[in-house]
């Protein structure tokens, strides 16, 4: 399975109900995302900006999609861990690792040589991702891994998909993708803005409305914003 179909099928993944949860009927990520084909998220841009003129915020949104495809790829041995979590439905590898199952870690620790740098979920830190990731960036035989689970729940205490492994794109050293960052902050934005790189960004409430880069850093000064406040 190609990294893109994978994707595809993890962001479509159904990840159950609760009746405390917020979801209502259809308000959770897996369905709404059930309703896109996989080319309405490679159309979806990398990232993108809204301007809230009331307040000067610039909000900006990662595309998870073009985040996890960009890089990553699919070898042997993200084949044989994939094909393990699908077929063994339990998380109950004891390890520092979510959402992996017994089987998966086993065939991982009996075959290779696996070093866990680091246990992650964006939603305990800043973060542009149009959705939740979990996951673990892996050293295996030498080589840059990560299993990722995509949250496709209401509330981000449930809804995560079964956790899948992907080997690290040539070039990154350890990052998922080599040049989308998963977040920038008010000041690293106003820089974008200062030397060109962001135009034309559209209303936060009004996509009929477009401001230009001397309107957005005008707004701002009107504002008194100031970028070490972000």
């Amino acid at each position: 399975m190609e990294t893109k179909q994978l994707v595809y099928k993890m962001l479509t993944e159904n990840t159950g109900k609760h009746f405390l949860d917020s979801g209502g009927t259809d308000g959770r990520m897996w369905q709404r995302n059930q309703r896109k084909t996989m080319q309405d998220f490679e159309d979806e841009d990398e990232e993108s900006y809204v301007f809230d003129y009331r307040y000067g915020d610039i909000e900006r949104t990662v595309s998870v999609f073009h985040f996890l495809t960009n890089n990553l790829e699919i070898d042997d041995i993200c084949e044989e861990f994939n094909r393990l979590q699908d077929e063994n439905d339990n998380w109950d590898a004891v390890c520092n690792l979510y959402g992996v199952s017994t089987e998966a870690y086993e065939m991982l620790d009996e075959l290779h040589d696996i070093e866990i740098e680091r246990t992650w979920n964006t939603y305990n830190g800043d973060s542009d991702l149009s959705q939740i990731l979990q996951g673990s960036n892996l050293i295996i035989d030498g080589e840059y891994y990560h299993i990722i689970q995509i949250h496709n729940g209401a509330d981000a205490r449930g809804g995560y998909t079964h956790a899948r492994m992907f080997k690290g794109g040539d070039y990154c050293d350890g990052m998922i993708h080599e040049y989308l960052w998963e977040y920038k902050d008010r000041c690293e934005i106003q820089d974008d803005i200062d030397e060109g790189y962001l135009t034309d960004i559209k209303d936060i409430d009004d996509d009929s409305i477009t401001y230009t880069s001397k309107e957005i850093l005008k707004r701002c000064e009107e504002l008194k914003s100031d970028c070490s406040h972000p």
